[in-house]
């Protein structure tokens, strides 16, 4: 289901992760998305062999359309529409990971592609983590490629 990165696929992500006191991760890695079966929300997802990674999981009402979509908590089934956010990186090889909890997603539509930028931050370890997640032209897939996207607890 994901992807990593290859040399023959454009790097259609860029993730900054600035975690506390001054560190700062970059990566870049290929994206693809689905649409899920509920026919009102998006999956972009992007994952490297290694492990790092971000999932993005956009709800929206009756069709998908451009603007801002707040962050939401994982699970919530009520907020539409809404973005849910996962990050997982690697720091001198130890895994780190969180879920995004405040922010918003803007979204981009543009000839079978879209984009989207995230503005937000979440807590790791106790500590307010900012990130900076752009998917660029991603392209959309057909609508028949759906998958189950359910969360569960």
């Amino acid at each position: 289901m994901g992807c990593g990165s290859r040399d023959d696929e454009p790097l259609r992500l860029q993730a900054t992760v600035a975690f506390p006191p001054r560190d700062t991760v970059r990566f870049a890695l290929t994206a693809t998305a689905r649409y899920c079966g509920d026919r009102r929300s998006l999956l972009l997802e992007s994952i490297s062999p290694q492990g790092m990674g971000v999932l993005a999981r956009l709800h929206y009402g009756d069709s998908l359309i451009a603007g801002s979509y707040p962050i939401t908590a994982p699970g919530d089934s009520v907020t539409i529409p809404g973005a849910q956010v996962a990050v997982r990186y690697l720091v001198r090889d130890v895994t780190h990971g969180f879920a995004v909890d405040s922010g918003s997603a803007q979204l981009q539509l543009s000839a079978g592609t879209i984009s989207v930028h995230i503005d937000a931050s979440g807590l790791e370890n106790a500590i307010r983590t900012p990130t900076w997640i752009d998917f660029r032209e991603v392209p959309l897939p057909a609508r028949a490629d759906t998958l189950p996207c359910r969360y569960q607890p």
